[in-house]
């Protein structure tokens, strides 16, 4: 995080997946200046956890979210994994806990920050191999039906790490929603290609660290690597680093109502 603000940072904002990680980053955001957090309920969460630990998580979380709705920036990570979830019984789970965080939560106006992962080809349920979760864009389209009959307005909705399909990239875009840009961006081709036709004014830029690190596949990474985020930006729409830097961080700033 020094290291962060040294190098220019303007804000900082982390994310919680559980009751444990919501601990840990209220202890680390209430000693630092120009952080925040999004509080979330991720789907690996729901996929994981032992039932009956969950059971108490769950109430302890919900309570958290209405009582302390001043100490967040935004509801998040929230959304669908069928990576970790490649049975449609599970799958359907982490739907049915999805609308659950949407219910009890959009009366907040809070902003979303969704984690989304749609199978691969690895991923497919053999014994619904048919079944519409099984497409390239099965976690996609269903949180986006969902976001519908919720009526939670794209405008409050951001695609952390956005993944793919590609050709959703420009159309999320001009619906009104946000995509974040991890800053592995800046030497794995995939992750640049997605947000190439994304215009500026709807990208934010992230490290996801520990993951997503700029050029190594392992979990060494941290905030003040987002700058090759930025410069993956740069490269892919042609512009200025400066420029990129300037209107994403007034992007992250305006969607989060700092």
């Amino acid at each position: 995080m020094d290291r962060f603000f040294a190098a220019g940072g303007k804000y900082l904002i982390t994310s919680s997946t559980d009751i444990p990680s919501l601990n840990s980053v209220r202890e680390i955001v209430s000693q630092q200046e120009r952080t925040g957090f999004t509080c979330g309920w991720a789907p690996q969460h729901v996929t994981y956890t032992d039932a009956a630990v969950y059971r108490v998580q769950r109430e302890e979380w919900e309570n958290y979210v209405l009582e302390n709705p001043e100490e967040f920036l935004a509801i998040g990570e929230v959304g669908l994994d069928f990576h970790h979830a490649r049975t449609l019984a599970g799958r359907e789970r982490q739907l049915s806990e999805l609308k659950w965080v949407l219910k009890l939560t959009k009366n907040l106006r809070k902003p979303y920050v969704l984690h989304v992962r749609n199978a691969s080809e690895r991923d497919v349920d053999k014994e619904r191999s048919d079944h519409r979760y099984n497409e390239r864009d099965g976690a996609l389209s269903a949180i986006l039906d969902l976001l519908d009959k919720q009526g939670i307005l794209p405008e409050r909705v951001m695609w952390h790490c956005f993944a793919g399909p590609k050709e959703y990239g420009p159309r999320l875009a001009e619906a009104g929603f946000t995509l974040s840009v991890p800053s592995s961006a800046y030497k794995f081709k995939r992750w640049r290609r997605i947000t190439a036709e994304v215009p500026l004014e709807a990208l934010v830029t992230e490290t996801d660290a520990p993951y997503q690190h700029p050029t190594r596949l392992e979990p060494v990474n941290e905030p003040v690597n987002v700058s090759y985020a930025i410069a993956a930006i740069a490269s892919t729409h042609g512009i200025s680093q400066q420029e990129v830097a300037e209107v994403t961080v007034a992007n992250a700033l305006r969607f989060f109502g700092i």
